[in-house]
């Protein structure tokens, strides 16, 4: 097949590289060829480069402007699964390097998915060796423990701060970002939940730092408009202080029982309105159910 758009030319060449529906999975299958045809909307996928790392992408129109002068960036971001730990690669050094070497090639309005692949493995692979010298020169590297970030390890962990995240998106409708947060969530060990739709909520609770860690990732995906509305510390006392203790769940609630489902979980009015910035309302018959169950006691 003659692929005359050079976006379209790109994703049958990573169709030829990487196995569709396993190692390249896209946000929607089934409009893909109706988009590219038209090339006026965002092409997401998934790319897992190897077991240790995967690739989020957004293509979006335009790209590649064939033009420097008008160039049409492409959004990349790298993920490091929880096999790469072994590897010794610093993540945040990894994405740093990559997004600055990103930056500087896109603007020559070329295609760049398929370099950005081989100066991601390259790279990784220099992180790499530079590890295992440091493992030979340096003997206590080695005797560190694989889960030494593990809150099993430490009994003072129990005393760590536990906060809940309120984030707001301007809509969360994507099958990539939705198992994003998913998956996220449960490799930190938070709680909490994804409301999807317009506008989306996200609440996460957990540890402080890995709970950052969570909302440092999911701002650097691509958004219309994201933010962090609120940051509780609500107590140390682990799952016992959490408002979410039985794990993270995706929700699809209309918007009129987003209040009531949250406030059965102790949210209150006043919390409510700091993150939607309108207070929180009881449907009428649980309001008078609430005055009723007070009255008998």
């Amino acid at each position: 097949m003659s692929c005359s758009d050079p976006r379209e030319s790109e994703i049958e060449l990573l169709k030829s590289m990487f196995q569709p529906g396993e190692e390249l999975i896209f946000e929607d299958t089934e409009g893909l060829d109706s988009w590219m045809a038209e090339n006026q909307r965002t092409i997401g996928f998934v790319l897992k480069l190897r077991e240790e790392l995967e690739l989020t992408v957004q293509l979006p129109p335009g790209y590649p402007s064939g033009n420097s002068t008008n160039p049409v960036l492409p959004i990349v971001t790298i993920r490091l699964l929880p096999s790469s730990k072994p590897l010794g690669v610093n993540e945040r050094l990894l994405s740093s390097r990559f997004n600055k070497w990103l930056e500087e090639v896109a603007r020559t309005g070329e295609p760049v998915v398929c370099s950005a692949i081989e100066w991601i493995q390259s790279e990784l692979a220099t992180q790499q060796r530079r590890h295992e010298q440091q493992k030979s020169t340096d003997p206590a590297i080695e005797q560190l423990p694989e889960s030494a970030d593990s809150p099993h390890l430490n009994a003072g962990d129990a005393e760590k701060s536990i906060v809940c995240l309120w984030i707001v998106s301007h809509h969360i409708r994507s099958p990539i970002k939705r198992r994003l947060i998913l998956e996220w969530a449960a490799e930190l060990n938070l709680t909490g939940c994804c409301m999807p739709g317009r506008p989306g909520l996200v609440i996460a609770e957990g540890e402080a730092h890995k709970a950052d860690e969570y909302w440092s990732r999911l701002r650097n995906l691509q958004w219309k408009h994201i933010q962090l509305r609120d940051r509780e510390v609500i107590g140390k006392e682990g799952y016992r202080c959490r408002r979410f203790p039985d794990g993270f769940e995706e929700l699809f609630l209309a918007h009129q029982s987003r209040f009531q489902w949250l406030n059965q979980r102790g949210v209150s009015s006043d919390q409510f309105k700091l993150v939607f910035g309108i207070p929180g309302r009881l449907p009428q018959g649980a309001e008078v159910h609430k005055r009723h169950r007070r009255a008998q006691r």
